[in-house]
């Protein structure tokens, strides 16, 4: 491992990956510096797997630009995933592992990992953090695991078992709070389902912490660097998502209280509860208890008075009280409310006066201190909601170019949009399926990009178009189903036609040769052989030739019509001799063109007639001759390189092409 410096970057190679970052970032060689706390609210890339024994304070939140580049375990192939509620990213390549968090500059780290070799934007939506290889089950403690009466304590880094031994066999503490996720928790974590399982099994019951966004960037422990809530209903549920994906992971079982950490605020009252609501009945939903910490002073206050109204408090409130009195009694908290052993309170913690530091076992920790009184209580099967979705992606599609498709999931009573759930998109009949997936957003809406679209065309020129929502603990499947236009273009191309009825013997010739109208959502040629010479004692024209051409990406149809030589005398009117005659049309759903190009003379004298549409001349009595005809139609062009008319009915085309587009919007 290396580092390398520029001006305003530094390189930092790790096991053949080489990551360029600020060079304002610390860049942490944790084989040398194993108490090194691997924290998410730093700018730092550290190198190497964290060390059981870091130095972490007891509270460290908030979310930024990091990296952790560790030992991977050998797999060659290059995996990105993200979890876009937590702002991290997981990747695995050749003998790596990167763990990728990121605050306000999502870009930046995108940046990082692809010129690292890292498909970040390629990234596969993660609700977990994978923390355990693909097939391998997750033992689940029992439900109890949550269940405590007495002392506990808390910090950001869950202890080593070593550690955790120690301290049980002589501290008066049997419960541990530990961080599960979140955006702003600001420790990498530590714990893990084998962690749990030998915790419990030794003697510990647990209280799992989960810190998503803030009512405010500068909150309680934050220093300015929290993620804050701005929109509270899907941010909420979004939350509660994330944390029963990581509680699952950690195989705290369905029935465990799951708290949420609202640091103290001083403004966004109303942000709070309407988060922690949807917070609580998400958690609800998906067959856990909801749990929630915060300030005496701010959010058991305000759970207090929005105990009306039909408002879903927490099952449990884990309320902080520096005041060093282990109690769960607080003068905010009414006697009557959270009454059912359904309390929690963290009485003391770290000051800059005093850290709170213990030792027990001979090992100091820095600590919050908590007082439990929590019992198992009654849990509630998951209830799925109805959902309805709506696709509300483009309405024309054209081949060879890219189709963004979308379409928003809500819940199908009360409107509210679904995030943060997997969505399938398919365009095209089953013999022509072309699929994408993504998840929902904050407002329901799961985009994602067909690379080139190829789809046949049909008598309608219409593509079916599917939406499916398989459905979860929380919600029920749903479908939607549309029709989109598919672009296609036209094009025709003849050499020559001609209608001359005035004459003893009349003259009717067909367009020869002639493409036929070519119509297409694909790339092909159409060009029939070239005519033979027509030789007629009043029109003569040699090496008539026609071609029409489409192309994809987008869809585009060029029209060509030439004649080598031809030749026109009918009775009283001058002889008009032309020659290198073509026409050319352009047609796609931008741009609309047409060309002639030809030499003219008229009872042989050569006659200028430049680049020009609809070059009108004027032959005798009722007789024209329009050079470079340009005739616009509804959705493309015609273009005759040379249009005879005289009276009687003639009518002489030399050399037509034509072109549209449809299906533009």
């Amino acid at each position: 491992m290396q580092a390398a410096t520029a001006s305003d970057t530094t390189q930092v190679s790790y096991r053949g990956h080489t990551f360029t970052v600020p060079a304002d970032w610390d860049v942490v060689d944790l084989t040398k510096h194993p108490d090194t706390c691997v924290r998410y609210d730093r700018h730092a890339v550290y190198l190497g797997k964290p060390a059981t024994q870091q130095d972490c304070p007891a509270d460290v939140l908030g979310r930024t630009e990091a990296l952790v580049l560790e030992p991977g375990a050998g797999s060659s192939e290059e995996r990105v995933a993200e979890n876009r509620t937590s702002h991290t990213y997981w990747a695995t390549a050749d003998d790596i592992t990167v763990t990728a968090s990121y605050g306000e500059n999502r870009d930046e780290i995108k940046r990082i990992l692809t010129g690292a070799g890292l498909p970040a934007a390629e990234a596969t939506p993660a609700a977990t953090s994978g923390t355990r290889a693909p097939g391998v089950s997750v033992q689940a403690v029992p439900a109890d695991a949550t269940s405590y009466q007495g002392k506990g304590f808390d910090r950001c880094a869950a202890p080593p078992t070593a550690t955790m031994n120690a301290w049980k066999a002589a501290s008066p503490y049997g419960a541990i709070g530990f961080y599960i996720g979140g955006v702003n928790a600001g420790c990498k974590d530590q714990a893990s389902a084998e962690w749990v399982q030998t915790q419990y099994t030794n003697g510990w019951r647990f209280i799992p912490i989960y810190v998503g966004p803030q009512a405010e960037a500068g909150s309680g422990s934050c220093t300015g660097d929290c993620v804050p809530i701005t929109d509270p209903v899907p941010e909420g549920a979004a939350s509660a998502r994330d944390a029963v994906a990581q509680a699952q992971n950690y195989g705290l079982p369905a029935g465990s209280v799951l708290y949420y950490n609202m640091e103290h605020y001083n403004s966004g009252r109303e942000k709070v509860l309407a988060f922690l609501q949807s917070w609580t009945n998400t958690i609800h939903e998906l067959g856990y208890r909801s749990g929630a910490y915060g300030s005496a002073s701010s959010l058991a206050t305000d759970l207090v008075a929005a105990n009306s109204g039909g408002y879903v408090l927490p099952d449990v409130i884990n309320f902080a009280r520096w005041d060093e009195v282990a109690t769960t009694e607080d003068r905010a908290i009414p006697a009557d409310l959270w009454a059912n052993h359904q309390r929690v309170k963290q009485y003391d913690g770290p000051t800059a006066d005093d850290p709170n530091k213990e030792t027990y076992g001979g090992i100091t920790l820095d600590l919050d201190n908590d007082l439990l009184d929590v019992g198992q209580g009654g849990t509630q099967p998951p209830v799925q909601r109805d959902t309805a979705l709506t696709y509300d992606g483009p309405a024309t599609v054209s081949n060879g170019s890219p189709a963004t498709l979308s379409a928003t999931l809500k819940e199908k009573d009360a409107g509210t949009p679904v995030a943060d759930r997997e969505v399938t998109l398919t365009l095209g009949p089953t013999d022509a399926l072309q699929t994408c997936k993504a998840n929902t957003d904050a407002q329901g809406k799961a985009s994602c990009t067909i690379d080139k679209v190829a789809q046949p065309l049909s008598a309608a020129a219409t593509v079916p178009v599917k939406a499916t929502f398989a459905g979860d603990e929380a919600y029920k499947a749903s479908e939607a189903t549309a029709e989109v236009k598919l672009q296609y273009v036209t094009g025709r191309a003849y050499g020559l036609s001609a209608h001359i009825p005035v004459l003893a013997l009349p003259i009717g010739i067909a367009p020869t040769p002639d493409t036929g109208t070519v119509r297409a959502a694909d790339a092909k040629t159409v060009a029939p052989a070239c005519a033979a010479p027509i030789n007629l004692l009043v029109l003569s024209a040699d090496t008539l030739c026609a071609k029409v051409e489409t192309k994809i990406g987008p869809s585009s149809a060029t029209s060509t019509a030439t004649v080598e030589d031809a030749r026109i005398g009918l009775p009283g009117l001058p002889v008009v001799a032309l020659s290198g005659v073509t026409a050319t049309a352009t047609g796609s759903c931008t741009a609309t063109t047409g060309t002639a190009d030809l030499k003219l003379t008229i009872a042989g004298t050569p006659v200028d007639v430049g680049d020009l549409p609809n070059y009108a001349i004027d032959l005798g009595p009722a007789a024209k001759l329009v050079i470079n005809e340009q005739i616009k139609t509804a959705n493309g062009i015609t273009v005759n390189a040379a249009h005879l008319t005289a009276a009687g009915g003639v009518d002489v085309t030399i050399a037509s092409a034509a072109s549209d587009a449809y299906n533009c919007a």
